[in-house]
């Protein structure tokens, strides 16, 4: 206490909020580089496991996609019903329009995220199906062009 003042006690939240967002960059960043898969080091099961794990991301993306589009859907008709009820109080006519329009804009948000979360799902999976797909042709061993039928050897200069 100064002359009868009490001290500043506010206090400068600026370098927490940048110190903690330093962290979670780099959390992050640490956490997609620790994601990077080389297939060329796998074998054939970890590969069809690999391909198997894509193909459910994929599907889990179009799920995803869908169901964002149907919660979008329903907020516009659920937002549209609530608003068209009339109001029971003579003073504020547009209660039941800001409540409908706050329950669609809300719902179609999160029908927005969910599709965008189902796109891009859909797009790494297909991605990853792709790139499994391609690794998985070096165990193919057929021989091409061989006139043999049956069990044959194949020489190759």
């Amino acid at each position: 206490m100064i002359d009868g003042k009490l001290p500043d006690m506010k206090k400068n939240l600026f370098y927490i909020r940048k110190v903690i967002l330093i962290l979670l960059v780099c959390y992050i960043s640490s956490s997609i580089i620790a994601q990077k898969i080389n297939l060329d080091t796998l074998d054939f099961d970890q590969l069809n496991l690999y391909k198997n794990k894509a193909f459910k991301m994929r599907k889990t993306g179009i799920i995803l996609t869908f169901s964002g589009f149907g919660i979008m859907t329903a907020s516009y008709i659920v937002g549209n019903k609530i608003a068209g009820v009339p109001s029971d109080d003579e003073y504020d006519l547009n209660k039941n329009e800001l409540k409908g329009l706050a329950v669609g804009l809300l719902a179609g948000i999160a029908g927005l995220a969910t599709t965008l979360v189902g796109g891009y799902l859909t797009s790494v999976g297909g991605s990853r199906i792709s790139k499994a797909e391609l690794t998985l042709k070096k165990f193919d061993i057929i021989p091409e062009n061989s006139m043999a039928l049956g069990v044959g050897i194949t020489l190759r200069f």
